[in-house]
């Protein structure tokens, strides 16, 4: 994967960010409009890309590399909620936040960046790989992540189990049992899946690009904890990853895969529990803007570790 071609497809995400601000502040977008979108992409676009790539002419995967993926993201997200439990004590966040700190460690954005990433870096057909990590993070969203989230307010949620019956779900399942008992689809579905997905990539800009138009960059660029979080999040643990699974994952695909999406930046979910929870969380919003934006150049640095 060549460093030059990933710091030109980050420029390509954060013009289209740029774009996302841009409309918001001709008040082109609404805050109404990037919830609509928000929902088109999360439960049409995302999952329809999923779909398309068991079809896609550069599928690479195998059953075993399947299962190997699989290994691979129960242990990384073992290995964050690790780092979750450690890292706020260790730049001394005071207690009622350590939890927002511990799920920036955890839940980072492999849905709106991660997918349409990989799929740019690494066809369409690597997207499969990022479908099982997508599993889990729907399986741990809805029960490791409203344990840690209902943490000090008194408020014990069960687990929702309900939520994880979602469209992320649902066509990751459906991606992986099509794949794995080598389902076809008719021709028109197939091509049905394709276009609805290409439109990920540039919705989930202009969301983003929303979220940052409306953050105030003195709270964005402020808060030196949170440079601390973000330089962990972004280039200590995938770093740490790459260099402990280099030598044990001959797949380029899924090593590249798997480094990326531990480098990508806080994803929006951890606020939205927050919000179910009665919870401001500014920090949860100023987080997931700040890693967005330095991400442009740390997604770049982590890429020079796996060459």
């Amino acid at each position: 994967m060549s460093t030059g071609v990933v710091f030109q497809q980050m420029l390509v995400i954060f013009l289209l960010i740029a774009v996302g601000v841009f409309l918001y502040r001709k008040k082109a977008v609404t805050e109404v409009t990037s919830r609509q979108l928000s929902g088109l992409i999360t439960n049409i676009c995302n999952p329809a890309l999923m779909i398309a790539s068991v079809f896609s002419d550069e599928m690479p995967a195998t059953r075993q590399d399947i299962l190997l993926t699989a290994g691979i993201a129960a242990g990384t997200y073992v290995f964050a909620i690790a780092a979750g439990i450690l890292v706020p004590r260790l730049l001394r966040v005071e207690p009622q936040e350590r939890k927002y700190y511990h799920m920036m460690m955890v839940y980072g954005n492999t849905g709106f960046i991660g997918i349409p990433l990989v799929s740019a870096l690494l066809g369409e057909g690597a997207v499969i790989y990022v479908t099982v990590f997508n599993f889990f993070f729907n399986v741990l969203i809805y029960t490791h992540g409203i344990t840690v989230m209902a943490g000090g307010t008194g408020n014990r949620q069960a687990f929702q189990w309900k939520k994880m019956i979602n469209a992320g779900t649902i066509s990751a399942v459906a991606a992986l049992i099509l794949f794995w008992f080598e389902i076809p689809l008719p021709v028109f579905l197939e091509d049905a899946a394709s276009y609805m997905g290409r439109c990920t990539t540039f919705l989930s800009m202009i969301v983003l690009g929303v979220s940052v138009a409306q953050m105030s960059p003195a709270k964005i660029f402020s808060n030196g904890k949170l440079y601390g979080a973000a330089l962990i999040r972004l280039l200590v643990i995938p770093i740490a990853a790459g260099m402990v699974l280099r030598p044990l994952v001959h797949n380029e695909t899924i090593l590249d895969v798997s480094v990326l999406l531990l480098a990508m930046p806080v994803g929006n979910m951890p606020l939205m529990l927050a919000q179910e929870n009665g919870e401001k969380a500014e920090v949860l919003a100023q987080g997931a803007i700040l890693t967005t934006i330095l991400s442009l150049v740390t997604v770049t640095v982590n890429t020079m570790f796996l060459n």
